[in-house]
């Protein structure tokens, strides 16, 4: 199903969207004709990304883009970068269980069918 919506109804669903993710309610301000305009939405929508990128910069806006459950593209926190680090290391952890047990599994299935082969054939 191909999308035929215009630039303009894409860019503002994309702004309404995204005004209510980071502002909680939907954009109700605009005019007839700045709603209809594709420059003045993305005006809006990167006034949101320069707002973001602002509230980065401070511990506490940080801590507000987070609590909000927006993900820091450069996160700064070190317990965070603490915590991200032993999660990485822990699925490492469990990918090397999980391979070595499928590999014990695969051996030890390996073995019973030759032994099983081997009875037939000696039968």
């Amino acid at each position: 199903m191909s999308d035929t919506r215009t630039e303009v109804e894409k860019l503002q669903d994309e702004f309404s969207d995204f005004h209510k993710d980071f502002y909680g309610f939907r954009p109700r301000y605009a005019t007839e004709s700045e709603w209809n305009s594709a420059a003045w939405l993305k005006a809006e929508i990167q006034a949101i990304v320069d707002t973001m990128k602002e509230m980065e910069k401070t511990f506490a806006g940080r801590e507000e883009l987070r609590a909000n459950f927006w993900v820091i593209a450069a996160e700064t926190d070190p317990e965070l970068i603490k915590q991200a680090k032993w999660l990485e290391d822990e699925r490492k952890r469990e990918q090397e269980v999980y391979e070595k047990e499928r590999d014990q599994a695969f051996q030890e299935m390996s073995e019973q069918m030759l032994s099983a082969a081997v009875t037939r054939y000696e039968e």
